[in-house]
């Protein structure tokens, strides 16, 4: 859905029938801040909405011993 640098946050806007909205940093279109009935649905949109990030370790720590 979106590429990059991406990051999340749950913002409370109110009462009403989706209280909670996304706001995607950096925004994929402007205007697009999908609302939610509840935080744990926002956190999971986000979840699902972000990559994920590469291994932190190089391959090279994947060798035996011996090898090189």
């Amino acid at each position: 859905m979106f590429s990059g640098h991406v990051s999340g946050r749950v913002v409370r806007t109110g009462s009403g029938k989706l209280p909670y909205k996304v706001m995607m940093t950096p925004a994929a279109r402007p205007g697009n801040e999908p609302g939610f009935a509840t935080m744990r649905e926002a956190e999971a949109f986000i979840r699902r909405s972000t990559p994920v990030p590469s291994p932190a370790l190089s391959a090279l720590y994947d060798r035996g011993a011996g090898e090189s």
